[in-house]
């Protein structure tokens, strides 16, 4: 399994999204509560679905489809997340696996810094075909047991309530909640870990905090210490 991550994961690409992944799990998440990127590498569910899933995703890419659906599944019965293969998403990306469990769909693009919480679907409506799954765009908030239907657009940095049902485009820096969703307030812009809990108080980019540039030369510890770094830096 090793030998397979190693020979499918791209030495640079995908190294930069783990390593924004374990920053972002390490920074946001508020059962790793020293903030460190060992602890999130070793005890966050929802990294090890994600970095499963990139290389389920790079698998899919290769169509190595019969061992990317192997992959899933695995891990959909180990980390309570169904994602398909064909999903792709960002970098920096949180996603709090839970036994609600998370289910994202084949043609969901997920961009970077988006918070995903627990319980969590990203499905279609059943009535289309072809590309039917949301469009997430970067620093948007998807909190428990949302639901976005439909091949619809999240805007930057907006807001699903928890327990909402989302069937219709949401603008930028917007919240919305109920069922259907419906529009109660502007967000903030470059929202962070207090936001998925409703707290008011204004705060910066995440990655622009004083920890990030420490935890990042802690990532990259981690990463060579692993050998990812020794790949060919000059492979596709």
């Amino acid at each position: 399994l090793q030998n397979l991550f190693l020979e499918m994961l791209h030495p640079r690409k995908d190294a930069k999204s783990i390593s924004l992944d374990i920053m972002a799990s390490a920074m946001r998440s508020p059962s790793v509560i020293d903030g460190t990127a060992l602890t999130a590498v070793l005890f966050n569910q929802g990294l090890h679905a994600l970095v499963c899933h990139r290389l389920s995703h790079r698998l899919w890419q290769k169509n190595r489809t019969g061992l990317a659906y192997y992959i899933q599944s695995t891990v959909s019965k180990k980390y309570s997340t169904d994602i398909h293969p064909a999903a792709r998403f960002g970098d920096g990306i949180y996603l709090n696996a839970g036994s609600a469990g998370v289910v994202i769909g084949e043609t969901a693009v997920i961009d970077h810094d988006v918070i995903i919480m627990q319980g969590v679907t990203l499905g279609g409506t059943g009535k289309e075909r072809g590309d039917r799954h949301p469009k997430v765009k970067a620093r948007a908030i998807l909190q428990q047991s949302c639901s976005v239907l439909g091949n619809i657009e999240i805007g930057e940095g907006a807001i699903i309530t928890a327990k909402s049902i989302v069937t219709k485009p949401v603008p930028a820096y917007t919240r919305v909640s109920g069922v259907p969703a419906k529009y109660v307030g502007e967000a903030e812009r470059y929202q962070t870990s207090e936001s998925y809990n409703d707290e008011d108080e204004e705060d910066e980019e995440w990655r622009n905090f004083p920890e990030t540039k420490r935890t990042g030369e802690e990532i990259e510890r981690l990463l060579v210490k692993h050998s990812i770094f020794l790949l060919d830096q000059d492979e596709e």
